[in-house]
């Protein structure tokens, strides 16, 4: 663990800390408002903000700024995973994977493995006040990471899946859960699997009464044309989707996960994505959950990067993960073809991954979700939108982040290649811009590989 936590110390020197203003010349900005790049332009930061954008020969800047060369290379908004799990602390006597006595010194390194990965945002999906603590020390500059945005803790029906979670049952506690969730600054509040059909719409409701926004699974009891009804503001992992493409006539109640995929009639994916797209529910179908690799030499070193302590109770809270090869396989052609209908419909989509998973890592598996939206159809253009502009238009920043774009937080990738000629582009990094602060790539790398080898030793 100690070796980790020297990444985080390590990186330090990286960092251009001076409050100097920053200027990258001569760029190709890749705006991410409408599908274009802009080559030959001058992008200045100030106080952490895109201060003006500009072509080279118009845009002045005081002599003292920090210039960066931006010949041959693009410059793009950072990434946002729009559903990670940071480490909470653990209860006396609880076991939760993600929950632990040494949560501060884990979470600082996945907040690092994100930003290295060129993710300068996160919508955390399990809220609580330390994370709500590592988000605004990473918002004031003492820490490097991604801003997070929290979700409140899971609000489930009895029995609890999850050990830690809120049990809403009335009408009352799902109110009193809404205030809480917006007392706490909680951007939304997330419903889950075993909820009442009534505690739900209650829960919606209240959220909607709040002003938060209603994210999560689609409760079993609930199913997917309830959400629907509901106006659930996004669905996770695409949840209630195979139990609502079963064939007409099955009044079968419980079947297992398997069966479920091996009767999904895909007749009905078209009319059920129309009526999501309808409702304005969006979706953060995190594919890479399938699709995950199996255990390769370069997942490996990934791995070496991340805390041992939360990989080892990772491998005890899923001991049997990904086993079954055919079972993935064909979770991920259902998902995909199920991405791929919502896509064409025209419902809204959110690039995520449900990061830390045995098989998914923070920062590196979010390149893996691009590549699985590209293989479901979209474009790369469209693609990287879901995780930048639509992403904040999700969160209700637009005005935040998400485009290159004067009074934009200055969270930017620059890049030796154009992504939207192809996503893999996103992983050729030059260094990024996070909070108006800049991390040279070579030298992120240099800390990463420094802390791979020390982890072997």
């Amino acid at each position: 663990m100690r070796s980790r936590v020297a990444l985080y110390l390590l990186l330090a020197p990286c960092v251009h800390a001076e409050g100097r203003p920053i200027a990258i010349v001569d760029v190709s900005v890749v705006p991410m408002d409408t599908e274009r790049v802009i080559p030959h332009q001058t992008v200045v930061v100030v106080d952490a903000r895109i201060a003006a954008i500009g072509a080279e020969s118009l845009v002045r800047f005081p002599e003292a700024t920090f210039k960066i060369d931006g010949r041959g290379k693009f410059l793009v908004p950072g990434l946002a995973d729009m559903h990670v799990h940071f480490v909470r602390p653990a209860a006396p006597g609880q076991f939760q994977p993600s929950a632990s006595s040494d949560y501060a010194a884990e979470n600082r390194v996945l907040a690092l493995l994100f930003v290295a990965n060129g993710v300068t945002t996160v919508r955390n999906m399990w809220g609580h006040q330390a994370i709500q603590n590592l988000s605004k020390d990473i918002d004031k500059g003492k820490l490097i990471g991604p801003h997070i945005y929290s979700t409140g803790p899971i609000s489930d029906g009895l029995p609890l899946i999850w050990e830690g979670s809120r049990a809403v049952e009335t009408r009352a506690q799902a109110q009193e859960a809404a205030r809480s969730d917006k007392e706490s600054g909680y951007i939304a509040v997330k419903v889950y699997n075993q909820l009442s059909v009534e505690a739900y719409k209650a829960l919606v409701a209240a959220a909607r009464e709040e002003g938060l926004l209603s994210v999560g699974h689609v409760p079993n009891a609930v199913g997917l044309l309830g959400a629907i009804a509901a106006r659930q503001d996004s669905v996770e992992h695409l949840t209630g989707y195979p139990r609502a493409l079963q064939p007409d006539g099955d009044t079968t109640a419980v079947r297992s996960p398997k069966e479920l995929l091996n009767r999904v009639d895909f007749s009905k994916l078209p009319a059920i994505a129309e009526a999501v797209r309808s409702a304005g529910i969006w979706n953060c179908p995190t594919l890479v959950l399938a699709g995950s690799r199996s255990n390769t030499l370069t997942l490996t070193e990934e791995r070496s990067l991340v805390p041992t302590t939360i990989v080892e109770r990772y491998e005890k809270a899923y001991p049997h993960w990904r086993e079954d090869e055919d079972s993935a396989r064909k979770a991920l052609a259902t998902n995909i073809a199920i991405t791929s209908a919502l896509h064409s419909a025209g419902a809204p989509l959110l690039l995520g991954t449900d990061t830390y998973k045995p098989n998914v890592l923070p920062g590196f598996s979010l390149h893996q979700e691009l590549q699985l939206f590209v293989r479901a159809g979209l474009t790369p253009y469209q693609a990287i939108r879901a995780g930048t502009i639509d992403a904040a238009r999700f969160l209700r920043r637009e005005d935040e982040f998400g485009t290159v774009a004067v009074g934009r937080r200055a969270d930017l990738i620059l890049l030796e290649a154009n992504p939207l000629d192809d996503v893999a582009n996103l992983a050729k990094r030059v260094g990024v811009l996070l909070n108006g602060q800049w991390l040279r790539s070579a030298e992120i790398q240099r800390q990463l590989t420094l802390l791979h080898t020390r982890a072997q030793h």
